[in-house]
């Protein structure tokens, strides 16, 4: 049986995320159960507790050791090195340590940091969003503006965040190979002042000079639609907010899917991983059909930065 291997991801997450995917592939494949799976890998553990291990190691929510993972890949009767080799690998680099420490400290809970490496591997970001400019779209300023100066360790808090947030956007839009990323925009995010005037100003020409990458994409949804819609999303604006994540596969025997999709969603400063995805690829679908083209959203954007002062 074919076998196709690209890279790895880049992140321990996105990498558990891969092995998880090829092991439930692999188990499939071999018609395995997960309980019937847990059981012979796992034979002192009931058999209740086995399939959670199974159910968690392919959910990405639970790492494995070399000596399980060998009895695993020998139980699903893989004899192919590429595909042996695949998974030895995925599984040797899934530490955390240390990588969440200085100003990166700023992401928490798990969930979130599970999104951010989720996102630096991603191959296709799509945002939806509302009230204020996403974290990978701000300027320096308008990133600043979000606090209050304070004191002591409330504002070294708030630079760590601003940091983190400038350390991200390099991480994911201007690495070598970056996703394609594609965005749209609720009006009242940027017509809702965070700062100042000038704050607002630097804000709406960065995003004119993103938009102008190849690999990114700005879409604005107006408060009232500059072309017929019937659409309730166009009529009563973005209601919420998400980001849908496309990680590649690492590769695999068979009909090997090409790659993972997530969603993480926000309601007010919680994140949330959704299973639900079919129901925001509509959403995101309807949003980005009747948001402005690109060359509608520049207009609008120089529009609103006008009625802040730029000439």
């Amino acid at each position: 049986m074919p076998v196709t291997v690209v890279a790895a991801a880049r992140t321990p997450t996105g990498r558990k995320q891969q092995l998880a995917a090829l092991l439930r592939h692999l188990r499939e494949q071999s018609r395995w159960t997960q309980r019937d799976a847990g059981v012979a890998v796992w034979p002192k553990a009931s058999p209740a507790s086995g399939q959670n291990k199974i159910a968690r190691l392919e959910g990405g929510n639970l790492g494995i050791d070399e000596a399980d993972l060998r009895r695993l890949l020998e139980l699903y009767a893989v004899t192919d090195e590429l595909v042996v080799d695949l998974a030895l690998g995925l599984q040797a680099d899934t530490s955390q340590r240390g990588r969440w420490s200085g100003f990166r400290s700023v992401y928490h809970p798990e969930v979130y940091r599970q999104f951010i490496d989720l996102e630096e591997d991603a191959e296709l970001i799509r945002y939806v969003t509302n009230e204020r400019v996403p974290d990978l779209l701000q300027c320096t300023a308008y990133a600043r503006a979000e606090f209050e100066r304070g004191q002591g360790s409330a504002d070294r808090l708030a630079e760590n965040t601003v940091q983190a947030t400038l350390d991200r956007q390099q991480r994911v839009l201007f690495r070598d190979n970056p996703a394609r990323f594609h965005c749209v925009l609720s009006e009242s995010s940027i017509r809702r002042v965070q700062g100042d005037e000038d704050v607002m100003r630097e804000q709406l020409l960065h995003l004119v000079t993103l938009s102008r990458y190849p690999h990114i994409t700005i879409q604005v949804l107006p408060f009232r639609p500059r072309r017929p819609a019937s659409s309730v999303i166009a009529q009563q604006g973005i209601l919420e907010r998400f980001a849908l994540l496309r990680l590649a596969t690492p590769g695999g025997p068979g009909d090997f899917p090409a790659h993972l999709d997530f969603v993480f969603t926000k309601t007010g400063n919680e994140l949330t991983c959704d299973d639900d995805v079919a129901r925001y690829e509509r959403i995101w679908t309807n949003a980005s059909e009747n948001a402005l083209e690109a060359g509608q959203t520049w207009d609008l954007l120089g529009e609103v930065a006008a009625d802040f002062g730029v000439n």
